[in-house]
């Protein structure tokens, strides 16, 4: 069964917003030099790939091959649609939901970890030498 045109649509939005987080993550480490941040480009970089290699399960060269009851009992695998998310209505691959959580994995990582500009640290008062005691009458 082919996909509707709502399911093509939600596709084309989560390749473009995934490419979006690619290019994003990818330039904020190398300006950063944060190897946290190339964990999150991996993880995009994952979910874009499963996004667009998806499969229908079972595939109609299984059906033509295998038949329709025997080519729906096999087991489907990474590159097959396997998970459903039930707010969108739609199947996704493994191994885009792998990417996915990879990338979220990174981003709270670099969120924890990454050290906020513009802050500055308190300095410790310096103790003033017995000579400029004398002098501070």
């Amino acid at each position: 069964m082919p996909p509707t045109p709502e399911q093509v649509v939600i596709g084309i939005i989560a390749v473009l917003a995934g490419c979006l987080a690619v290019t994003t993550s990818a330039y904020a480490g190398r300006l950063t030099r944060n190897w946290l941040y190339y964990l999150c480009t991996a993880g995009s970089l994952a979910f874009v790939v499963g996004v667009v290699g998806q499969r229908v399960f079972p595939s109609p060269a299984a059906v033509a091959r295998l038949g329709a009851v025997a080519a729906s009992t096999s087991s489907p695998g990474p590159w097959d649609a396997g998970v459903s998310l039930p707010l969108i209505g739609i199947r996704v691959t493994p191994v885009a939901i792998v990417g996915l959580l990879v990338a979220a994995v990174g981003l709270s990582l670099v969120l924890l970890f990454e050290r906020v500009p513009g802050t500055v640290r308190a300095v410790a008062p310096t103790r003033a030498s017995r000579l400029e005691d004398d002098d501070s009458v």
